[in-house]
C-alpha cells in the first residue's frame, strides 16, 4: 500500500476490519500517494496509541475530512496527543 502508485487519485478508501496494528500504521503514515484522500474509515482493527501517533505526524493526508477509528485500542490520551 506505501509504495503503490494507482493511490494518487483516491479520495474515500475504507479498510475496516483488517487487523492492521501499530506497525501497520507506521507504513500507512508514510504513504506519499495519499495527498487527495478526503475519508478514512479504520474501524475494527488493532490501532492503539503508537499507531495513532504514526498517524498524527503524517504531513501527507492534509485533505482528510473524515477519518472514522471506532473500536480500536486507542485510550484517552492517545487521541488528546492527535489532536
Amino acid at each position: 500500500l506505501s509504495k503503490c502508485d494507482f493511490l494518487k487519485k483516491l479520495n474515500y478508501l475504507y479498510i475496516d476490519n483488517n487487523n492492521i496494528s501499530d506497525k501497520g500504521m507506521g507504513f500507512f503514515s508514510k504513504c506519499i500517494f495519499l495527498n487527495k484522500l478526503r475519508l478514512l474509515n479504520l474501524d475494527n482493527n488493532n490501532i492503539g496509541d503508537k499507531g495513532i501517533d504514526y498517524f498524527s505526524i503524517c504531513k501527507f493526508l492534509k485533505d482528510l475530512s473524515l477519518l472514522s477509528l471506532k473500536n480500536n485500542k486507542i485510550s484517552n490520551i492517545g487521541m488528546e496527543s492527535f489532536r
